[in-house]
């Protein structure tokens, strides 16, 4: 078992770049109700995970044609 902090901190981590994620894919066209697919876990180890979860495939092909721009974006 890990110690609270380290599972709070891990859990803050991961929220805060699932909630990114799926501003992200909002912006992108991909509708709300499949971007809540999106969720942070945190494992036993206290290791901090982001979920993506099963997207349609045009929310997955959105998806693709969206990562360039963010790859621009951040360059």
């Amino acid at each position: 078992m890990i110690p609270m902090d380290q599972y709070k901190s891990a859990r803050a981590e991961a929220e805060h770049t699932a909630a990114l994620l799926r501003a992200a894919l909002q912006r992108a066209g991909i509708p709300e109700h499949q971007a809540a697919r999106v969720r942070a876990l945190v494992t036993s180890k206290g290791q901090a995970y982001v979920e993506l979860g099963a997207l349609p495939v045009g929310s997955a092909v959105k998806l693709l044609n969206a990562l360039p721009l963010a790859l621009e974006t951040a360059g």
